[in-house]
């Protein structure tokens, strides 16, 4: 399939690399297949709707640039997500950034949250307010690659 996007221009994927957001993001509830475009040798992605070319978000792995990140899921977001195994989870965060990379912001109090078994998401507001929706992207320094 093919959408044309205002980033990337014609953007051709799968079907089966459509990700469905079960209760669409929040701000964009319109909005709830997306998929992932890759950015060579960057920890950045773009999370792009295939439903509206203009709209896509930066992405990261959290674990890339925060050494200390863990949260537990919910039951219910466990059910809805269909997850068996920690193994079919990917875990994102939006990136913001404003004038420059250097002041970019990451979202760690909202979390993006995939199954690839099934390819369900959700953006998972965790319950405490451990996290900030602006934590300083490079506040730790590079990114390590991850664990």
């Amino acid at each position: 399939m093919i959408i044309e996007t205002t980033r990337f221009g014609s953007l051709e994927y799968e079907t089966e690399q459509v990700i469905t957001f079960i209760s669409g993001i929040p701000g964009f509830k319109q909005f709830q297949r997306y998929t992932i475009v890759s950015i060579e040798e960057s920890p950045f992605q773009y999370l792009q709707s295939v439903e509206e070319g203009s709209l896509a978000f930066i992405i990261v792995s959290p674990f890339d640039f925060i050494n200390e990140y863990e949260f537990e899921l919910s039951e219910q977001i466990k059910d809805e997500l269909r997850i068996e195994s920690a193994e079919s989870l990917q875990i994102y965060s939006i990136v913001r950034v404003t004038e420059d990379l250097a002041s970019a912001t990451i979202n760690l109090a909202a979390p993006i949250i995939i199954n690839t078994a099934c390819n369900y998401a959700v953006q998972y507001i965790l319950s405490n307010d451990h996290y900030s929706v602006q934590y300083p992207l490079f506040a730790e320094g590079l990114p390590t690659g991850g664990e």
